[in-house]
């Protein structure tokens, strides 16, 4: 399967290559231009190089401003009906590969088969793994979820750096933890890139990994309690993610912090979660959440003095985050 991984990165590189000289992004009309040489070029199965065009289309359409050339390496292929089943009485899936078609029993729990069960998944991403030098693949599933009803609670969901989360019933999740794991590997990374070494730069990889994974982990947990507090019916309702970083002013020391904040991915785990229980998820523009009064709806930068809001005519006094969700909550 390894082979069939390089090959497939030496066809999306090749083909990316094609892509920029002719100038397109237009899958149908890259699969005019190299199908043919791609094939013979690559000694690869011609649905898999449909895929590599695929895959090369979609990378380039959403590659905004490149700040380094674009390459593929060979650590992931995408997968459809022609190159992947799954075979359920099995549990197991078959790839197409260089060497021919290949059954794979899945390596899975209780809880992947009940996701699995009864379906019959159409596309997948077959992964590789350099650290730990082993193959994974995630399977598409779609699930038919009922349009939620809208006729419970409303909760405001306020998302920021100090308290990570903060809902308008009452529940807050603070950021100190988050904040010193991040401090830590932000000096790490400091000193690791200082060296330069292939060491380091290895090290770095696996850091990167680690921190991703700690604020995955506790995205989850974060989004998991929001969304036990509520009940079917109920709505919970978020700021828009185009205008919540334009909002955030920090000092340049807090400002890697800020961006490497996983709001969009609480926001996705809750929103993922909430659905599955019939919790409707709403995002609104977060204008004014931090600096509106929620008593009498008075606007002012004053109003909000770090952790602490007064607002300035007519004195209401709040936890500034938790006006802030409230404010959210109001805004539905």
């Amino acid at each position: 399967m390894l082979e069939t991984l390089r090959r497939f990165a030496d066809a999306c590189n090749d083909i990316l290559s094609i892509a920029q000289e002719n100038r397109t992004t237009n899958k149908v009309k890259l699969q005019h231009l190299c199908y043919r040489t791609i094939k013979e070029k690559c000694n690869l199965q011609a649905n898999l190089v449909i895929r590599a065009i695929a895959r090369v289309a979609e990378a380039a359409r959403n590659k905004r401003k490149p700040s380094k050339p674009q390459k593929f390496k060979p650590t992931s292929m995408s997968l459809d009906q022609r190159t992947f089943s799954f075979n359920e009485k099995c549990w197991e899936v078959s790839i197409s590969t260089v060497a021919g078609r290949l059954k794979l029993p899945l390596a899975i729990g209780n809880f992947q088969r009940e996701l699995l069960t009864g379906q019959k998944p159409t596309s997948a991403t077959l992964c590789y793994n350099k650290q730990t030098k082993a193959f994974s693949i995630n399977i598409v599933v779609n699930r038919e979820v009922p349009l939620p009803p809208q006729n419970g609670n409303v909760i405001g969901v306020d998302r920021g750096i100090y308290n990570l989360a903060t809902t308008s019933n009452g529940l807050k999740f603070s950021g100190r933890q988050a904040m010193h794991v991040r401090k830590r590997y932000a000096r790490l990374r400091q000193a690791l890139q200082a060296k330069g070494t292939k060491g380091a730069k290895r090290l770095l990889r696996r850091l990167s990994g680690k921190e991703h994974r700690f604020m995955a982990d506790l995205n989850h947990r974060i989004a998991k309690a929001i969304v036990d507090s509520c009940t079917p019916g109920d709505v919970i309702v978020m700021e828009d993610l185009r205008y919540i970083r334009e909002r955030i002013r920090m000092a340049r020391k807090q400002s890697l912090i800020q961006h490497s904040w996983a709001f969009g991915q609480l926001g996705r785990f809750i929103e993922y979660k909430a659905t599955e229980r019939g919790i409707a998820v709403v995002y609104v523009d977060p204008h004014h959440t931090s600096q509106r009064c929620p008593k009498c709806r008075f606007v002012s930068k004053g109003n909000r003095n770090g952790h602490i809001f007064r607002c300035a005519s007519c004195g209401f006094r709040g936890h500034a985050d938790l006006v802030a969700a409230t404010n959210i909550r109001q805004a539905y």
